[in-house]
């Protein structure tokens, strides 16, 4: 986060600018900080039907082909496994991206990508 009034770069624990002594305002006790929390948790809700679908999408099928005259298989278990699982990690990733701009544009926050992505909500 940065000074407002100077620029100079402000940790987040800090009350008052270093180099100022401005004041930084508590974000957390902002109403639209505490609502963009909400959105972001309720961004993690389609996960409960797209992994599902995902899952359906790439169990294992079979089928009578008349024409070959016999049953002919697609899919196992493992490939719906790992393509499930590949959905949730890309899912992450790109919901954690989402939050780290949001940060960066909305309040100034500088980008920690190592916290951020250690952090699972």
């Amino acid at each position: 986060m940065f000074c407002k009034k100077c620029g100079n770069e402000i940790k987040i624990d800090d009350k008052f600018c270093a180099k100022c002594g401005t004041p930084t305002p508590a974000l957390n006790d902002k109403w639209w900080h505490r609502l963009l929390k909400v959105f972001y948790i309720i961004a993690y809700m389609p996960l409960l039907v797209i992994i599902p679908a995902v899952w359906s999408s790439n169990k294992p099928y079979s089928y009578y082909s008349y024409y070959s005259e016999k049953n002919i298989a697609y899919g196992s278990y493992g490939e719906a496994f790992w393509y499930s699982l590949l959905t949730l990690v890309i899912y992450l990733v790109v919901l954690r991206l989402i939050k780290i701009a949001i940060l960066y544009i909305a309040f100034g926050y500088k980008p920690e990508w190592k916290k951020q992505f250690k952090r699972l909500f």
